[in-house]
């Protein structure tokens, strides 16, 4: 069975439990708010400025092309989220 995807979010917060870390702790260092890495780890909305992906590409100790593709898979599930909703 092939393995599922991470999105953003969910390598964020991986990475984050690995060190030990609390949200707070890693909102500074990649210089946003504790609310946008909540957001951001709970795959609702992503970073926008380009500086802020940066820091996050290295946090995560990716390249700037892998955080894309956590970007792309983050998009395609909350679009897969949406269509269930609209199925009920």
């Amino acid at each position: 069975m092939a393995r599922k995807a991470l999105t953003l979010g969910q390598a964020i917060k991986k990475r984050r439990e690995s060190l030990g870390l609390n949200q707070a702790e890693v909102a500074d260092q990649l210089s946003t708010t504790q609310g946008n890495l909540s957001r951001w780890e709970r795959d609702l909305t992503e970073p926008r400025e380009v500086e802020t992906y940066r820091a996050v590409a290295g946090f995560l100790g990716i390249t700037p092309r892998d955080l894309v593709d956590l970007i792309a898979e983050s998009a395609r599930q909350r679009a897969l989220r949406e269509l269930l909703l609209l199925q009920d």
